[in-house]
């Protein structure tokens, strides 16, 4: 089978899957404040293309909302009326509550695109966390830290669409970690089998997706404190 004949019969399966399944979306799902911790923000997750072969998100998502998080699963096309209730529901919670996006492949390129929609709209974006994305925008100013875990395919890097490359920001201001699984050294026996296909479905690298956003809120608990202590001093 020619390169041809493979992405042409790649494409017809997804769009078979995509009138079997729909496009079916999980929305933010409100936290109990009173049983978490990680309860001041929102968790936004981004699918691939034609909203399948990304459904590794449904699992972080899961996994998120189990640990007390309010996460909700969309699909990566729908980044433009995201942006608009993204910076609706903004305007009606705190200030400090935090604003992370997180997304697969074309998904990962989309919380870009989203992410420079909210920043039209004055709303920061406190993380990004990309998996393998593939033809990714630059990361706009109101990005406060990048962080892109993918795995570069040598042999086919040359397609858009079967690897995932490092990204790069606007301004310097923003953090930006590029973690290349083929190249690093960490997790060296997932190195082999990973591919563009199935990376966000690994449950250890769904496991660093989930580690990097708990992270941030963890940051931003101490600055809360940090900030709360300064006041009442």
């Amino acid at each position: 089978m020619n390169r041809l004949t493979l992405i042409k019969s790649v494409l017809l399966m997804n769009l078979v899957y995509l009138v079997l399944t729909g496009c079916s979306s999980i929305p933010i799902a409100d936290a109990d404040p009173q049983t978490t911790s990680y309860s001041q923000g929102d968790v936004y997750l981004l699918r691939g293309l034609f909203n399948i072969f990304s459904l590794g998100m449904d699992d972080i998502n899961e996994s998120l909302t189990a640990q007390g998080f309010r996460a909700g699963v969309y699909s990566g096309t729908s980044w433009r009326s995201l942006a608009g209730q993204i910076a609706d529901r903004q305007t009606e919670l705190p200030p400090q509550n935090l604003v992370v996006i997180s997304g697969h492949s074309y998904g990962a390129d989309n919380s870009i695109r989203l992410a420079r929609a909210l920043d039209e709209r004055g709303v920061v974006v406190d993380a990004l966390v990309l998996v393998d994305p593939t033809t990714p925008p630059k990361i706009p100013a109101n990005v406060r830290r990048c962080v892109n875990i993918y795995r570069s395919q040598p042999s086919t890097d040359w397609m858009p669409w079967l690897r995932g490359v490092p990204v790069e920001g606007d301004e310097q201001s923003t953090v930006i970690i590029n973690r290349d699984l083929r190249m690093s050294g960490e997790n060296t026996d997932l190195s082999g089998e990973v591919n563009h296909f199935n990376i966000e479905d690994n449950p250890a690298i769904q496991q660093m997706v989930v580690e990097e956003i708990t992270w941030i809120f963890k940051q931003n608990e101490i600055r809360i404190a940090l900030a709360k202590k300064t006041g009442d001093e």
